[in-house]
């Protein structure tokens, strides 16, 4: 058996030789996405010397000595509004400009000064006071300067990048081309109607549905498979139709573990896939299986138990997308346990867990009931993932753990 470490390694060996194309999107569009390309800025934000105030526009030789007793006047030269000015325009001594917020400045601007500061009688604003120098102008490049590195590949694209990257004028950005995954569940048990009314022996397709949103959180286009019964030919009959679709990745639910009727490994030896590894010293999880087909899929068998598919999808099919699209490795964050807890030796466990933040700011989580690989109900109120390491077999209260989110 594979350490869970050890398997890791080899999922980024693999997917490092699978990388993913890259495409042009809109903008618009991009959100989600992961950046294939490392994006600058090709031009200065402010573009030009800009006005922050409604207000006029002065030098600071005509105003040095204004004062409330000794006010100072000035002539007004025009109106400035924000849309495109004259260009040349240069503020002559003993002049003011009138400006909008986002009108282009006057050349010689060294200040400007609100209207509520100003006394406006005809053709001349009467001021009671000395501005700072540049109070209220916005200079070209104080925001970004042309050259400036703004995403690099490998980031995902947020909501958050899209205000700056519109305000440098990126129409498009280049992007990872989505994977394209085929899910494949299994299991002569499952349901895939969850209208139906369950038979005695019947159970519904769960993981069907969030392997699916899973992965389509994760960016994918994802692919569904009917669920193949438990029969040999019928894997190798799908195994064959796959190689058709040109899937970037393949995984599958159920029928990895060594029982009579657990198909998916020598179905994929017969048809001539390499086994990486199958089997590791995890829970839950144990019998996890990672192959590449001889159509150059990657393909991830997965335990049948709900929870078992969770964390093969949370760790192993999102670690190698991950490095498909040059993503730095995921690294953990850090609680206090608040409860204790313990396993035997030699199987790294992934548990269910709910941390919170405490008033002094620290973190602690929750090692939640119901740690068996079928029990779903705490994914109800759990929020990440607690990693144990296969040497340690008790937790006590207070010990700092490694601690997932539960998506990427």
């Amino acid at each position: 058996m594979f350490a869970y470490q050890k398997a890791l390694q080899v999922i980024t060996q693999t997917a490092l030789s699978k990388p993913l194309g890259s495409e042009q999107v809109p903008l618009a569009e991009a959100v989600g996405r992961v950046c294939a390309e490392n994006l600058y800025a090709a031009l200065d934000i402010q573009p030009f010397d800009n006005s922050a105030m409604d207000g006029f526009a002065v030098r600071m030789d005509d105003l040095a000595k204004a004062t409330d007793s000794a006010p100072v006047r000035l002539r007004k030269a025009g109106v400035m509004g924000a849309e495109k000015n004259p260009d040349g325009i240069v503020l002559q001594p003993g002049t003011c400009w009138h400006v909008m917020t986002g009108a282009t400045l006057p050349v010689g601007t060294e200040a400007i000064i609100p209207v509520e500061y100003a006394m406006v009688e005809g053709d001349e604003i009467v001021f009671q006071e000395t501005p700072d120098a540049g109070q209220h102008i916005r200079y070209a490049g104080e925001d970004f300067k042309r050259g400036d590195s703004l995403l690099s590949i490998g980031e995902r694209i947020s909501p958050t990048h899209i205000l700056p990257l519109a305000t440098l004028g990126i129409a498009h950005i280049t992007v990872f081309k989505k994977p394209r995954i085929l899910f494949i569940p299994t299991g002569t048990e499952i349901v895939d109607d969850l209208g139906a009314t369950l038979q005695h022996g019947e159970i519904y397709n769960s993981n069907k549905f969030y392997a699916k949103a899973f992965l389509t959180a994760c960016g994918a286009d994802v692919f569904e498979y009917d669920t193949i019964r438990d029969d040999l030919n019928a894997f190798h009959s799908t195994l064959q139709d796959i190689s058709r679709h040109h899937y970037d990745m393949i995984v599958s639910s159920g029928a990895v573990s060594a029982g009579s009727f657990d198909f998916i490994k020598d179905g994929l030896v017969a048809s001539g896939a390499d086994i990486l590894y199958h089997k590791l010293k995890l829970k839950p999880g144990k019998p996890n299986l990672l192959a590449i087909l001889p159509s150059g899929e990657i393909y991830f068998g997965l335990p049948g138990n709900p929870v078992a598919t969770a964390v093969g999808l949370r760790f192993f099919v999102a670690a190698a997308l991950r490095v498909m699209q040059s993503q730095k490795p995921e690294v953990p964050i850090y609680a206090r346990a608040i409860n204790e807890f313990s396993k035997k030796s030699g199987l790294h466990m992934v548990l269910k867990g709910r941390f919170d933040y405490q008033e002094d700011g620290s973190m602690t989580v929750n090692i939640l009931d119901g740690q068996e690989s079928f029990k779903v109900n705490q994914f109800l109120n759990m929020n990440c993932w607690i990693h144990v390491s296969e040497e340690r077999e008790h937790i006590s209260a207070g010990e700092v753990l490694e601690v997932y989110p539960l998506g990427i």
